[in-house]
């Protein structure tokens, strides 16, 4: 799964704290980076590729506006998307930002679904390219870990990561110490495999404990996203190859969805 890296820039830290719970919270393919500083946001604007930034209206060293114009003339992130973090909702104020051409806002107080909404319409990751996340029903990932393999249904799989869904029957830190995972494809994918990828843990989300020694419950029902920090230039071509395959059978599908 390809990662949306979420620059937050805020002199508030109350205020980034929630912008980050809220994001975490609704979001699964996000990693967030923060600052409180408008010269360090200048700076990481410079350095590092983002593919959103959500910034606070007003700082001691500049205004927000100051800090999208410095953007802009970034060759890093000049067309990223800019949303700017506002108490003031009034058509002057919503004006003056569109006519700087800050297209996204978010008024405050707001609530986690409303970030989401804003999020995903300045970048929606379902206009990406479709070979760069995948989601196959019947897809299973294995887990290998030292007591054993568990086995997880793949949500979906890129060269960059994989999400899965697993009730997790062993060792929940052996889980979180786990780096080599096979993919297998269903039947219609010719049961392909891509063997033994080198992975590391990126983010789990505690779905349902286990309460059978409460109150010490252990995690039972989670979804866990490894990043894929290898892989063979084989299992590329697999995979790749299965994109090919995924694009053609959808393309087949919307031809006769536009004949009916």
């Amino acid at each position: 799964m390809r990662m949306r890296n979420i620059l937050v820039i805020h002199e508030v830290r109350t205020i980034r704290n929630i912008i980050k719970t809220y994001i975490i919270s609704e979001l699964n393919d996000v990693l967030v980076v923060e600052t409180s500083s408008a010269s360090d946001a200048v700076q990481k604007l410079k350095e590092r590729k983002f593919e959103v930034v959500i910034c606070g209206k007003s700082f001691r060293e500049m205004e927000g506006i100051t800090i999208y114009k410095e953007m802009c003339r970034s060759k890093t992130n000049k067309e990223a998307p800019f949303i700017i973090v506002t108490s003031t909702g009034t058509k002057k104020n919503i004006e003056e930002l569109t006519k700087q051409g800050i297209k996204h806002y978010l008024i405050s107080p707001f609530t986690p679904m409303e970030l989401r909404e804003v999020i995903n319409l300045a970048c929606d990751p379902r206009k990406w390219r479709s070979h760069d996340r995948i989601s196959i029903p019947g897809t299973k990932a294995i887990i290998h870990m030292n007591s054993g393999d568990v086995e997880a249904d793949v949500i979906n799989i890129s060269l960059n990561g994989i999400l899965c869904d697993l009730v997790c029957t062993k060792p929940y830190n052996e889980l979180l110490n786990s780096t080599h995972i096979t993919v297998k494809f269903p039947d219609k994918y010719d049961n392909a495999q891509i063997k033994i990828l080198w992975c590391k843990l990126f983010r789990v989300n505690v779905l349902s404990w286990n309460m059978v020694y409460f109150p010490q419950c252990i995690p039972e029902h989670l979804r866990v996203v490894w990043q894929v920090v290898q892989m063979s230039d084989q299992d590329k071509k697999i995979y790749e190859q299965i994109c090919e395959k995924v694009k053609r059978d959808y393309g087949k599908i919307k031809s006769i969805e536009n004949r009916e």
